[in-house]
């Protein structure tokens, strides 16, 4: 725990006085549309993502007034959900991590928050090599919605579902919840639904940290264990990080994120924020 607070100290360290980091110029041709997004994993909505999956105090004052302009920047008045405008409309892993955010740093949900997951309960595509799902208005989108729907996005939405607090939890949450899980655990957490030796994207079998928009297989057991779910699908993810650990009794970084602070670990060394989340999901499914 001292390593991660002196972590988050070099992040506050960091931060502009007008509460934000790495903010883009008016002369930058991503501005203001990407403002807090651009520079990739350095900008204020990655930071903010980076402080959260260290665990930093969830009533930390600092976070107030930049989670609540970016909330306001990214959103969507006309479709009440978080929107980088036209970019990949719309976009389930911005939404995800946005509603991490607010349920994260926050007692209650923001509604901006809840009418984002209505928005993705009636519209969210989980299809899986071929259009399965009922056509919509926004399946124009094939970065998000091709024939197999973007996974990373399907992620995302759980993983902000999973720290949204059961009382704020409708109906439609609960029902997006699920099917969000039974995608995953079509694909046994990391593997092609179709061949289940092959791992489905590259990349996502080397651990990691922080977890961005794209996660690493231990991200994804981590929610379902937070989701408290249990299945012999999980069972091939869950031999594979057990593979990974070494002698020693930790587990390597094996991809690294190019993010605000440099001292999350070094490549192919033990790394403590990785071995602390795959004990806790072992712990869990192994008692």
């Amino acid at each position: 725990m001292e390593n991660r607070q002196r972590i988050i100290d070099r992040i506050f360290k960091a931060q502009g006085d007008d509460g934000f980091w790495k903010v883009l110029a008016k002369s930058d041709k991503y501005y203001p549309g990407y403002m807090h997004y651009v520079p990739n994993f350095k900008a204020s909505l990655w930071t903010l993502i980076l402080l959260a999956d260290l665990g930093c105090k969830r009533n930390e004052p600092r976070i107030k007034k930049p989670l609540r302009e970016i909330q306001n920047h990214f959103f969507d008045d006309n479709h009440k959900i978080f929107t980088l405008k036209e970019d990949h409309f719309p976009i389930p892993c911005l939404n995800g991590n946005m509603i991490y955010l607010d349920s994260y740093f926050n007692k209650t949900p923001d509604k901006k928050s809840l009418t984002a997951l209505e928005f993705f309960y009636r519209f969210q595509r989980f299809d899986d090599g071929s259009y399965n799902t009922k056509t919509n208005t926004y399946c124009s989108n094939k970065s998000c919605y091709g024939k197999h729907s973007c996974y990373w996005g399907i992620v995302k939405l759980l993983k902000g579902i999973s720290f949204i607090p059961k009382t704020f939890r409708t109906k439609d949450i609960l029902y997006l919840r699920d099917k969000c899980i039974e995608f995953i655990l079509l694909h046994k957490v990391c593997y092609k639904s179709r061949n289940t030796n092959i791992i489905m994207i590259k990349k996502m079998d080397l651990l990691t940290f922080p977890n961005m928009y794209k996660s690493d297989f231990l991200e994804i057991l981590w929610l379902l264990k937070r989701e408290k779910i249990k299945s012999e699908k999980l069972e091939p993810a869950l031999k594979l990080l057990k593979s990974k650990q070494q002698e020693s009794g930790y587990w390597q970084l094996e991809r690294k994120v190019n993010s605000m602070v440099s001292s999350i670990g070094e490549l192919g060394k033990p790394n403590e924020f990785v071995t602390d989340r795959a004990n806790e999901v072992l712990k869990y499914y192994y008692n």
